[in-house]
């Protein structure tokens, strides 16, 4: 069985007056994802973005996480 834990560490708030080259993006966030795969634990750090509407998506990605991604709060 597959276990997901999620665990939010920095964010860096987008300026105002710069937020217009970043389109929907406010904020970037760290996120450190712990798998539980069948016994074998796999902990990585992954970008997320924050838009205005306030999904929070993965950027890039890895084996375990695609880009895109959304975290549910």
């Amino acid at each position: 069985m597959k276990n997901l834990k999620i665990k939010k560490l920095g964010k860096t708030i987008i300026p105002a007056n710069q937020q217009k080259e970043h389109g929907d993006t406010v904020a970037f966030e760290l996120v450190e994802f712990t798998i539980n795969f069948f016994n074998a634990v796999d902990t990585f750090i992954l970008d997320t973005k924050i838009n205005k509407d306030g999904t929070q998506s993965v950027v890039d990605g890895n084996g375990w996480i695609k880009d895109g991604y959304i975290l549910q709060e």
